[in-house]
């Protein structure tokens, strides 16, 4: 797989997919296999992440364990270890309420790549099916909850979820209640939604409401910047929630310094 780099960019996690054996770890929850912890096996590729069991979980529960093994696995990489300590540090850790725990004994196997656990994990599914895109500006899109079915596959299809620039940001809101900030790098190709922080389920839910919006805006060929801009006045997602109309764009010096701004 071949990844640009933006000069100056610097990576904050390990990569989200690789070719070739992968190593993995399974992740329960109350005793049910939810998911399972995967990572390069060649010690040079930087590449790990997390893979949902799908009948597992609803998709707001597979999101919030997606959240907390993808945050997890970024303090580690922030740590300097390499893929490999990573999944072997996430042994010990404690059962979490909504996303498990590594079960005891469980030892790193090899898989001959990611596809095969995919296969072994998800046999027969085969995702959500994308909806045709309209031909008007996208700010006219019929509001309606196109990606209920969040799932790995947004992997690759949506903008980087992490970058060590500044970002711009903007305010966004469900019901009247601030939930987060949609955020578009200044410099490279990344963009996501920052919900406050501790998050709550609706929060998660907005996110991935936002990386289904995403998805629909990169693959048109829009930028991150151009994505984070045209939603500002669009009508309010009954999940998503809205950016108001005269909404101030304001810049972050770093993803750290947003999230401390979304700190409650």
């Amino acid at each position: 797989m071949l990844v640009f780099m933006f000069p100056g960019f610097k990576k904050t996690s390990y990569d989200p997919s690789c070719d070739g054996p992968i190593l993995h770890l399974p992740v329960e929850l109350r005793g049910a296999t939810i998911g399972h912890l995967w990572c390069s096996a060649n010690p040079e590729v930087s590449a790990a992440g997390y893979a949902p069991v799908m009948a597992a979980l609803g998709v707001d529960q597979r999101i919030d364990a997606l959240i907390v093994w993808e945050d997890r696995l970024e303090e580690l990489f922030k740590s300097g270890l390499n893929q490999i300590e990573a999944l072997n540090a996430l042994k010990g850790v404690p059962e979490h309420p909504t996303a498990g725990r590594v079960p005891d004994g469980a030892e790193l196997e090899e898989l001959p790549d990611s596809a095969t656990l995919d296969d072994m994990i998800n046999p027969g599914y085969s995702g959500p099916s994308l909806p045709s895109e309209p031909e008007e500006d996208p700010q006219l899109w019929p509001e309606m909850d196109r990606w209920n079915n969040f799932a790995p596959e947004t992997i690759g299809k949506t903008y980087a979820p992490r970058t060590d620039q500044p970002v711009c940001y903007l305010p966004v809101f469900l019901q009247g209640r601030l939930i987060g900030y949609l955020w578009a790098s200044v410099t490279d190709d990344a963009a996501d939604f920052q919900p406050l922080l501790p998050p709550e389920v609706l929060h998660n839910r907005a996110r991935g409401w936002w990386v289904g919006e995403f998805m629909r805006l990169q693959e048109s060929g829009v930028s991150p910047l151009q994505a984070l801009r045209s939603r500002i006045g669009a009508p309010e997602d009954p999940t998503g929630g809205r950016i108001d109309a005269d909404a101030q764009e304001r810049v972050a010096a770093s993803l750290d310094e947003l999230k401390e701004i979304a700190q409650r």
